[in-house]
C-alpha cells in the first residue's frame, strides 16, 4: 500500500540516514520499525466502555458536586 506521510524534518533525516546507511528504502526502515513497536495496553482513561455503560468506568471514589465546585473555586474558574 502507498500512503503519503509528512514527517518532522529531524525524524526524516534520522531515517533517511539508517536507510542510506542499510541501503535499504525508507518504506523497508519505516515498516520494520512500526513492526518492532510494543503495543500498550490502553491507559484507565482510554479503556473501553463496560457492558451497559457509555464512557469508560474508572475505578476510584465518586467525586459529589460540591467536591467538583470547591475544586473549580480553588482554581478561580466559575
Amino acid at each position: 500500500m502507498q500512503i503519503t506521510l509528512d514527517l518532522p524534518e529531524d525524524a526524516f533525516a534520522k531515517v533517511d540516514a539508517v536507510a542510506k546507511q542499510e541501503s535499504r528504502s525508507l518504506g523497508s526502515v519505516l515498516t520494520d520499525l512500526i513492526r518492532s513497536m510494543k503495543t500498550a495496553p490502553l491507559p484507565a482513561f482510554m479503556s473501553k466502555p463496560a457492558p451497559g455503560h457509555r464512557f469508560p468506568v474508572i475505578a476510584g471514589k465518586p467525586v459529589t458536586q460540591a467536591e467538583l465546585d470547591r475544586i473549580l473555586e480553588e482554581d478561580g474558574l466559575p
